[in-house]
């Protein structure tokens, strides 16, 4: 089983994928039942590079401040009924009320990554 059979196996996931280099959505798997909206998936993909470009800024800011060394790459958002979490390449978008914790999916997503 592949890292993202694994993440869209996991209870409240409908997305799992990776991101290619120059950002788009490279691989992607989604859970059963879930029917994929090409646009819905195309709007998530910017979104997360939107975000993660935002952290980029940040990060260099802080940086520049204390070194503290601010990881851009990974970051959480939940908002509604959905959560969407990046961590370098890979992400999850998943519904919020069938997730066990927020934490429990930064794990899962984190598993075998630096």
């Amino acid at each position: 089983m592949s890292e993202i059979d694994e993440l869209v196996a996991s209870p409240g996931v409908l997305m799992a994928g990776r991101f290619g280099p120059d950002g788009r959505v490279a691989e992607h798997k989604t859970a059963g039942l879930y029917v994929e909206n090409p646009a819905l998936t195309g709007i998530a993909q910017w979104f997360c590079a939107a975000v993660t470009t935002m952290f980029g800024s940040m990060a260099y800011a802080v940086d520049t401040l204390n070194q503290s060394g601010f990881n851009q790459t990974s970051w959480t958002y939940s908002g509604g009924d959905y959560v969407i979490a990046v961590h370098g390449d890979r992400f999850v978008i998943a519904e919020r009320a069938k997730l066990g914790s927020l934490d429990e999916l930064n794990q899962l997503l984190r598993a075998g990554q630096p």
